[in-house]
Order: structure tokens, then C-alpha cells, then sequence
């Protein structure tokens, strides 16, 4: 309860990041958490432009009425422009209510965030890896805020090459995690939320590189079998940057990060310069005896899933062909 109570905190303080990234985008000055006078709590954004400001309410959950009013008074008494932005839809019943009875209020729900940033894929990716749901079937908007500035180069090509920069050894291991973060946003933004970097595990013992949780409601087949047949709510991400093949010490270390207990039975590892052979045979020995799926993916792998998303192809794929592979080959 309250790891689900932290997640959600987590995904909301993203959502408001990204939030302030977008009215940037969009040419606003702005300040976060700004502070009311005599304790009257703080305004989430404070937006500026064309010599106009906004008091900007970032709202993650459902919105109510009580929310909206407090918005509005705070606005009224501080010469501002209400602006309500929800990571949820709000239905024209809804807006057609709230826009009657509080005529300043400006509302941007999730349909004019995802028009917003249509153009522009990184805050797209940003915004979307935020959600709890899918947006799949959630129709882009055009809302009050746009952003006007195209992109003049390809975030993904632009990634990939940076990634095909980055040596491998110990002093680009941090580098080499980023940009597996992003590369791997990238390409799995609406199937995966969360996103917590460098969690630990039994304590202080271990620590593993990246954690996330499969979206409600993916009915994508290789996401569905994590969740059916592993019982794996959380994926666990280890990005190996070491100059020689990754071994199998490696292997039964990220073994301990999995716990079926805590929903946390799959591992996905992303090594530089592959595994030796026994590393691979361990991986199978996680998978026969005791029900833990690691899968050993590439550099190499992560940059063609990349190129498929580009090609409109789905990455989920990809991975599930590395699952069949695996399962075809193990053994009794």
C-alpha cells in the first residue's frame, strides 16, 4: 500500500516536471511551487507571457469542484489567470459546467497536453511515460496552449548516435545507464510507468538500475504474459556497460532483485558487449528452477527497437520474439 502510495507521488511530481517543460516550450516564463503569503499554501506554476500570468493547478488524480474553486479564488485575489491542467480527459459536460460557472478558467486536460506535444517526440515520450494508462485511444486536441518550435533534428536518431559514441568501461557506466533510460522510454513510454532509477533491494545490499510497472489495461502480448504467467506487475532494468561479456555472477546477482512476492518476477538486462556462454545458460537456470525471467538483450537490440518504433513498428514485438527464443531453447 504504501509502495503504490509512493508511486503514485512519484508519477505526479514527473507529470508536474513535465508540465513546466511544456509551458517553457510554449515561450512561458515560469516559476514552480511559489509560495502564498500569511500561509495560504502555493501556487504549483506560476506561468508568464505577453506580459499576462498564470496561476497554473497541476492535477494528476480526478479534479473537483472544490479544487477548481480554490484555483480560481487564489488567481482573483493574486491578479492572475486561472489554468487548470489534468492528467486525466475532461468530458465537454464536464468542461461546459466548470467553463459556465467560472468563465476565467482555462482547462487543459490530457487530449490538448498530447496535441501540444506532437511535434516534439521527447516531451511526447516525457509526458506519456508518466501516465498510469494507455493512450492509445485518447484523440490529440488542440487546447490553449501550443507549443510552436519544431524540432530541427531527430530525437531518436539523435540518441541512437550518442549511444554509438559511448564507449564502454567503468567511466561512461552512468552515461551508458542514461541513455538506455532514454532509449528505452523512447521506445516503451506507453506501456511502462514509474521509471524509478537505481532502487534498492534487500536493504542496502543490492541496488538495480532502473524499475518500472506495466501499465493498467496493456493488452499488448508480451506485457500480458509478464502479467499472466510470471506474475510480474514490475519490470527490473540492469544496463551492464563492462568492457568483456557480462558473466554469470551477473546474472544470479539481478536473480536477487526478483522477488515474486512483490509482483517483481522479470528482469530485461542491456549489456555492451554481450554475455559469455555460462551467462546465458544461467539466465535459463533462473527461468527453469525457480520461475525468474531474465532477458539478455544488447546494445545493438535496444537501437533496432528504436529503429522499429521510428518505422512504426511495435518494440513490444521484438521482445516477445527474444521470449520465444528463450523458451523454444529451454530445456528440462
Amino acid at each position: 500500500m504504501l509502495d503504490s502510495i509512493r508511486n503514485e507521488i512519484n508519477n505526479y511530481k514527473k507529470f508536474e516536471e513535465c508540465i513546466t517543460k511544456i509551458f517553457k516550450e510554449a515561450e512561458y516564463e515560469t516559476v514552480s511551487n511559489v509560495a502564498l503569503e500569511q500561509d495560504k499554501g502555493d501556487i504549483d506554476i506560476v506561468a508568464k507571457k505577453d506580459e499576462k500570468k498564470y496561476c497554473v493547478e497541476v492535477k494528476y488524480a480526478q479534479i473537483t469542484e472544490k479544487a477548481i474553486h480554490q484555483i480560481c479564488t487564489i488567481a482573483e485575489e493574486n491578479d492572475m489567470y486561472p489554468i487548470l491542467v489534468t492528467a486525466q480527459i475532461i468530458d465537454k459536460k464536464r468542461r461546459d459546467y466548470y467553463q459556465e460557472r467560472y468563465s476565467n478558467l482555462v482547462m487543459i486536460d490530457i487530449s490538448n497536453l498530447l496535441y501540444a506535444v506532437r511535434e516534439n517526440s521527447q516531451l511526447r515520450n516525457e509526458l506519456i511515460s508518466t501516465l498510469s494508462y494507455s493512450v492509445e485511444d485518447i484523440e490529440p486536441l488542440k487546447g490553449a496552449i501550443e507549443i510552436n518550435s519544431l524540432q530541427h533534428d531527430n530525437y531518436t536518431e539523435s540518441l541512437i548516435r550518442e549511444m554509438e559514441l559511448c564507449k564502454s568501461g567503468r567511466p561512461m557506466a552512468r552515461k551508458y545507464e542514461e541513455l538506455c533510460q532514454k532509449l528505452l522510454q523512447n521506445v516503451l513510454f506507453d506501456d511502462l510507468v514509474l521509471w524509478k532509477e537505481q532502487q534498492k533491494a534487500n536493504g542496502e545490499l543490492h541496488r538495480f538500475d532502473l524499475l518500472c510497472r506495466i501499465k493498467d489495461g496493456n493488452q499488448k502480448t508480451f506485457w500480458s504474459i509478464l502479467e499472466r504467467y510470471f506474475n510480474s506487475k514490475y519490470v527490473v532494468f540492469e544496463f551492464k556497460n563492462y568492457n568483456d561479456a557480462v558473466t554469470q555472477k551477473e546474472i544470479y546477482t539481478t536473480e536477487k532483485y526478483l522477488y515474486s512476492k512483490a509482483l517483481r518476477s522479470v528482469g530485461i538486462m542491456i549489456a555492451a558487449n554481450g554475455y559469455e556462454e555460462n551467462a546465458r545458460w544461467a539466465a535459463k537456470g533462473c527461468l527453469r528452477e525457480n520461475g525468474k525471467l531474465i532477458l539478455l538483450l544488447e546494445t545493438k537490440d535496444l537501437i533496432e527497437m528504436n529503429r522499429l518504433k521510428e518505422e512504426q513498428e511495435d518494440p513490444s514485438e521484438y521482445l516477445q520474439n527474444k521470449l520465444d527464443e528463450l523458451l523454444l531453447e529451454l530445456e528440462k
